[in-house]
């Protein structure tokens, strides 16, 4: 039995050392995340959810910023599920920002979804789903190899992406997703009509919160320690839009007095008819670099 149980050990650690170095030599097809958590303390971040992981690109930023800012910047976003401004997000963001940066640049995601209550939260005991979530659930978020990560979130890596290579998160942390390369009419219609399911099914259950906004107040003062903070929202498609405003219809004005507040700038591009979406909410690639690239003409001129 005891021969039996060191063998297991054994091969246990064997089987974690192949899929570390796995991780840390494809971790861009392996997982979306690990990446993002085993790279050092950064200068500049981007932060969001599945929109600007897509549809905001590093190097666009590095390329057009550098003379200005603190750089490169990390696209330090994830998907609506881990996503929402709150304590937890507060916390892990402390630890990735490199504590004697004073000239970075942070550009924050916002929308109603990240700023919603969900039915999983629990306020008045201060519980919230995220907490259970990467990059939230770890002690640690800066370090190579992240064998944390590796314990605690394995059931986030995808293999055969290895091998299919449709699908990479760039070092900088950008997601580009060539998976959804097509023209096809019906294709895109069926992808959007997903989009518009789910986000019906939130706007059903969520409800506007106080308390994120709150939160997304309190991450903006941190951030504003250590260089320029500016919030975004990012284009969608109007049936997307249409939705968002019938949940949250003052949306964009509680935003433009938080950042009036907090004397940051605010660039709404939700309704811009200059990009394309494969499913209503995510730019591609092309579009993606575009929309960056008109990002940063309007960080700049401030």
């Amino acid at each position: 039995m005891k021969k039996f149980l060191l063998k297991l050990a054994l091969f246990s650690v064997i089987i974690s050392i192949i899929i570390l170095y796995i991780l840390n030599k494809y971790s861009g097809y392996v997982d979306y995340f690990y990446g993002k958590v085993s790279s050092p303390a950064q200068t500049s971040l981007i932060i969001g959810d599945s929109r600007s992981l897509q549809g905001i690109q590093p190097s666009v930023i590095d390329s057009a910023l550098s003379k200005k800012y603190e750089l490169p910047i990390l696209n330090f976003s994830f998907t609506v599920k881990q996503m929402s401004y709150g304590d937890a997000w507060i916390k892990t963001i402390k630890k990735k920002v490199r504590p004697e940066t004073k000239n970075g640049l942070f550009i924050l995601s916002v929308h109603p979804w990240v700023l919603s209550e969900r039915e999983e939260d629990d306020v008045l005991n201060g519980k919230f789903y995220e907490e259970k979530m990467p990059p939230n659930n770890l002690h640690f978020v800066n370090t190579n190899p992240n064998i944390e990560y590796f314990f605690k979130n394995y059931e986030y890596f995808h293999f055969k992406s290895m091998i299919k290579k449709i699908s990479i998160v760039h070092e900088d942390g950008w997601l580009e997703e060539n998976s959804t390369a097509t023209s096809d009419s019906a294709t895109l219609r069926g992808w959007e009509n997903i989009q518009i399911n789910l986000y019906t099914k939130f706007s059903k259950k969520w409800k506007k919160s106080i308390f994120r906004v709150k939160k997304l107040s309190e991450t903006i003062d941190f951030l504003k320690q250590h260089g320029k903070v500016v919030l975004v929202r990012m284009p969608v498609s109007k049936e997307i839009f249409d939705l968002e405003l019938s949940y949250w219809r003052d949306f964009n004005q509680e935003i433009t007095k938080l950042a009036k507040d907090k004397s940051v700038e605010y660039y709404d591009f939700s309704l811009s008819d200059d990009f394309g979406f494969y499913d209503g909410v995510h730019l591609n690639k092309k579009n993606g670099k575009k929309f960056t690239s008109i990002l940063c003409d309007s960080i700049s001129k401030y």
